[in-house]
């Protein structure tokens, strides 16, 4: 302490130091969450979303944890729901459902045969997973949202001439099944029905997840799109399908799996298909704040944009149908150029004043900013390894913004 410096003083201007350093770090007036509960449902789709997803997350079900008495209840509308909207069942399964264990459950799966014939060469498989953790999580976005866009999709499909198309609710994503012999989608790839064939008779597999939240306005009516990359033509179908009222981002696979406070792993029934090699797309509108709490209510998703996405997948599927070759895979492949546009338009909007993530910290706007300048040129560079990683980086403290994680600053 300098000469002559009274201690009392000094301690004061040191504490008030203090609380100025907290504050430079603390979040920004920025724009306001949104409240799903003030979106409109203008539409008979969209009002028929709401519906499934009603009763799927309802407190009645507890949170449809695998072999629940909830769980099994879900599996029952589902079943009835297939049924309703003109699904067949395989032969093979005497019915819709495909029992994993009886303290589990079952798959559910229904399909729409092709026009040209009675035994498909080729399938395409809808899927995703029913389960949810158990009360009081309710798992309206996680993921009763994607079942009901399952359910909707193939009310709204008939018969294309060169693919069967396999609707799936898988059962058991969800800990502690995750990766296991017991997760629904590894059961059904490692149990294919013999009208299925070998998994090689998979066209594409695309898997959603997460599809119903809202949080942040910019992004409000858009989804991501990841995997796809992996077989260019499917990636080109993916890029030409359309919504007028959707905006569908592609993201390349290594920044979905970015998971704050986690780091780098695979989540969601996308997974067994990717690692045998299959072309898949994985659909996700991101996590919000509600992700896995108690939140994850049926009032808190936006189901005009669900209804949009319900259109999106029917062309995309008509697009599909008109590639008979096999599509590949290549694991390493990536649309860099793409990749960093996405993130450029995400980024810049969340630098603006007017349009801030919810929750941004001053330190987190002077890393975003950076970021922003860093995209600008970025497709240029080309993904190198330290290219890939800053992008990684850029990926996980967006997520984490908008899923109002602590600690996005330090990313």
């Amino acid at each position: 302490m300098p000469p002559g410096r009274n201690p009392t003083v000094a301690l004061m201007l040191s504490a008030l130091s203090l609380l100025f350093g907290l504050a430079s770090t603390g979040c920004l007036r920025t724009m306001e969450a949104i409240d799903p509960r003030s979106l409109p449902i203008t539409s008979t789709s969209g009002q028929r979303l709401q519906q499934h997803v009603s009763f799927l997350a309802s407190p009645e079900l507890a949170g449809r944890q695998p072999g629940s008495p909830g769980n099994r209840q879900a599996a029952r509308y589902i079943e009835e729901q297939f049924r309703a909207v003109g699904l067949q069942p395989l032969p093979s399964l005497g019915g819709y459902r495909q029992a994993i264990s009886s303290t589990i459950g079952d798959n559910l799966l229904g399909f729409i045969p092709p026009t040209a014939g009675t035994a498909p060469p080729r399938w395409m498989v809808i899927g995703a997973h029913y389960d949810h953790l158990g009360y009081p999580f309710l798992g309206a976005d996680d993921n009763a949202s994607s079942v009901a866009i399952l359910i909707e999709t193939a009310r709204h499909l008939t018969g294309l001439p060169h693919h069967g198309i396999l609707f799936v609710a898988f059962n058991s994503e969800e800990s502690p099944y995750f990766g296991k012999a017991e997760m629904g989608s590894q059961f059904l790839f490692h149990h294919l029905p013999p009208e299925i064939g070998r998994a090689e008779n998979f066209q594409a597999v695309v898997i959603m997840d997460l599809m119903g939240g809202v949080q942040w306005s910019p992004i409000k009516d858009a989804i991501f799109a990841a995997g796809a990359e992996k077989s260019p033509a499917l990636y080109q179908r993916v890029k030409q399908a359309s919504s007028p009222s959707l905006k569908v981002f592609p993201v390349g696979m290594h920044l979905v799996e970015e998971i704050p406070e986690i780091g780098h792993k695979a989540f969601s029934d996308y997974d067994v298909f990717r690692n045998h090699a299959l072309p898949f797309l994985f659909l996700s509108a991101g996590r919000t704040p509600r992700y896995h709490t108690a939140g994850d209510v049926a009032s808190t998703l936006h189901y005009d944009r669900m209804a949009a996405t319900v259109e999106w997948l029917r062309h995309l599927i008509a697009l599909i149908d008109q590639d008979e070759a096999p599509y590949g895979f290549q694991a390493d492949r990536a649309e860099w150029a793409d990749e960093v546009a996405s993130f450029r338009e995400i980024v810049n909007q969340a630098v603006q004043d007017e349009t801030r993530i919810p929750g941004t910290s001053r330190w987190s706007l002077r890393k975003l900013r950076q970021d922003a300048e860093w995209l600008r040129d970025a497709d240029r560079s080309g993904p190198t390894p330290q290219n890939r990683d800053r992008l990684e980086r850029i990926s996980i403290r967006v997520q984490c913004l908008m899923a109002d994680y602590s600690g996005c600053f330090t990313f």
